[in-house]
């Protein structure tokens, strides 16, 4: 599993692990925390991704909204009455600095589209919400252990940081108790939450004789 473990030149604080369950603090690297201006949910991606912290935000804002704009037959039946205000959120004008907050990064509406859009494996560490979610469209991988992981956590619903620890590779692994189809799309439900699996049954099937 690919960790995104490179830092950017936001601050390491782990002044924010209170936002974390309490069992995965001693798992912990460090909790990166970046600029609060409304656009902190797009910066913790970048950071994952590597992009500079001046203008990486605004390039995860563009290739959701591109991401959207490509497919929207999909992001329509994924998101349904969502569709219109999570283009509308992620939309980034050349000029524009901050976010409103009709404009912040949400979880769970933009899930999906985080982890497609950049195809990576999206974590969300929060407490009492920890969850993971897989690309909904993208070329299948012999092993989930090639795909990079962006880990983040929330605070109080109002702020987004970024967690780094080398066993997030275990998060994928845990027992899948059940499975359902949801408009063709499979979810995975697991120890942490609702899983999006890659929508073809020959991989669900895949993962879960691999995990058992």
């Amino acid at each position: 599993m690919r960790h995104a473990g490179r830092r950017t030149q936001s601050r390491s604080n782990m002044a924010y692990s209170h936002c974390l369950e309490p069992d995965w603090l001693p798992h912990v690297d460090a909790i990166i925390d970046v600029v609060s201006d409304g656009n902190c949910g797009y910066r913790c991606i970048a950071s994952g991704l590597g992009l500079a912290d001046v203008d990486g935000w605004r390039i995860v804002r563009r290739q959701m909204y591109d991401e959207i704009i490509g497919y929207e037959y999909l992001w329509r039946e994924v998101l349904g009455s969502s569709l219109e205000p999570v283009k509308n959120a992620v939309h980034c004008p050349e000029k524009q600095d901050g976010a409103s907050f009709k404009e912040w990064l949400t979880l769970p509406d933009m899930r999906l589209l985080v982890s497609t859009a950049f195809n990576v494996i999206l974590v969300n560490l929060s407490r009492g919400s920890a969850s993971t979610f897989l690309p909904l469209r993208s070329t299948p991988t012999s092993s989930l252990h090639n795909r990079l992981i962006i880990a983040m956590a929330n605070e109080r619903n109002i702020h987004w940081v970024r967690v780094s620890s080398m066993i997030f590779c275990e998060l994928v692994c845990f027992p899948i108790i059940g499975f359902v189809t949801i408009s063709s799309m499979f979810y995975m439900f697991t120890l942490t939450g609702a899983v999006a699996c890659e929508c073809t049954a020959a991989i669900l099937i895949s993962i879960v004789g691999s995990v058992r």
